[in-house]
């Protein structure tokens, strides 16, 4: 164990209970934006292993590992809401020793699934790759990638979990003869180094494994909609990134919360915000490419809307002149609802003649005669005499917008 000054060393050091409260530590902060990203984070994971699992059947080890990811992201998502309960956001010389101790045991539990979440989410990526990178140096740095992150991971996430022997020692500020070390360690250079490094990989790892798909995106024959889809991976990696030295820079300023006096609760909601700020939006970034084909046609079904209008304009006969057509329209009448009127062309508007309205058997034996009706139903007939067009037009409500037009000539014969 390395020596030098200690955490209980700095405990007290320097007075900062006068200090303003920052937006960070407020209790509705921390568990609002804990809450709303791991909700988020829930839905696109489990979105994401439904298509692969039940939609398409194509499972692979990279759902595997984002389901290990849902399960410790749920852990460490749902123990950082309850944080503020415990003292985070307060000075921790407030918290009496048992709140002390709870306070270390349930950030014992955030900082170890921190650590899984962040290799768990990278291996998925990894795997992720490797379904299109089916040969050449890519491929193979994809593996060693899995390699690298694969050993880091299991190192970093050792330590979280077993910071301590007894692990119980960690909650007890090494108390009872514990021995402790990195996660654990009561040493502050130790305690600061442990953090520090593993941020610092982790950023860098961060930037190689979302870097990757890069060169797919400059192929030839890739689709523009794959382009398309990997400039959004590139963005939302650099987000992450952005959040991964961000919490980096929490880090350094105040020592891992060893500076100016060791006070975790107090100095640490920044850090611990940002982790899982992080973890979440990775598992977005590794979540949406793959049900967002499927969720973009479901919000078509839902939100795209037709409204198709068909107008019947004439009926014409062939042997007539163009100024003889007669057309049929609608005409709405206070006593008629359904009645016609013939408009002959060739008069003016006010010389309209209103047709008698005949009785109904009249009317259906009149009906059948018709020389068109009988074109439509005695395929026997000569070569058509008259002739409808008929026009649909289709209006695309919200998203698109088509008009089609339809002409159909139907006939009966000379």
């Amino acid at each position: 164990m390395a020596g030098g000054e200690t955490l209980t060393d700095r405990l007290g050091v320097y007075n900062n209970l006068d200090d303003p409260v920052p937006t960070w530590n407020r209790p509705e902060v921390i568990s609002s934006v804990a809450a709303t990203m791991l909700c988020i984070s829930t839905f696109c994971v489990t979105y994401r292993l439904y298509i692969r699992l039940w939609v398409i059947h194509a499972g692979g080890w990279d759902d595997v590992f984002v389901l290990f990811y849902l399960l410790s992201g749920l852990v460490g998502g749902i123990a950082l809401c309850f944080a503020p309960q415990f003292g985070l956001g307060q000075h921790f010389l407030y918290l009496k020793p048992e709140g002390m101790a709870a306070y270390l045991r349930i950030f014992y539990v955030i900082n170890a699934s921190y650590n899984l979440s962040t290799s768990f989410i990278k291996i998925s990526l990894l795997f992720q790759y490797l379904r299109v990178y089916r040969s050449g140096k890519l491929r193979t740095t994809c593996i060693v990638m899995l390699v690298i992150i694969g050993l880091w991971g299991f190192a970093y996430s050792f330590m979280g979990w077993v910071p301590c022997f007894p692990i119980s020692g960690y909650w007890g500020l090494g108390a009872g003869g514990a021995r402790c070390y990195a996660f654990g360690s009561m040493h502050v250079e130790e305690f600061f180094n442990t953090y520090v490094s593993h941020t610092v990989v982790n950023t860098a790892l961060d930037m190689i494994v979302f870097s990757l798909p890069i060169p797919l995106y400059f192929q030839r024959g890739t689709h523009r909609r794959t382009r398309l889809g990997l400039v959004g991976l590139v963005i939302m990696g650099i987000i992450v990134n952005a959040f991964s030295m961000w919490r980096l820079a929490t880090l350094v300023q105040h020592r891992a919360t060893t500076s100016p006096t060791f006070d975790p609760t107090w100095y640490s909601p920044i850090s611990v915000v940002l982790g899982a700020l992080e973890v979440n939006i990775s598992s977005i970034c590794a979540s949406v490419p793959i049900f967002w084909p499927r969720l973009k046609a479901r919000l078509g079904d839902i939100f795209v809307t037709r409204e198709v209008i068909i107008t019947l304009n004439r009926r014409s006969h062939r042997a007539s002149s163009e100024d003889d057509t007669i057309e049929l329209q609608s005409t709405a009448s206070e006593h008629h609802d359904n009645s016609w009127k013939r408009c002959p062309s060739r008069t003016s508007e006010s010389s309209e003649t209103r047709l008698a309205e005949p009785h109904p058997v009249e009317k259906r034996e009149h009906h059948y005669r018709d020389e068109f009706i009988l074109g439509q139903v005695d395929p026997l007939r000569g070569r058509p005499a008259y002739t409808v067009e008929s026009e649909i037009s289709s209006n695309t409500l919200a998203r698109q917008k088509s008009k089609k037009s339809l002409r159909k000539k139907m006939s009966a014969p000379n």
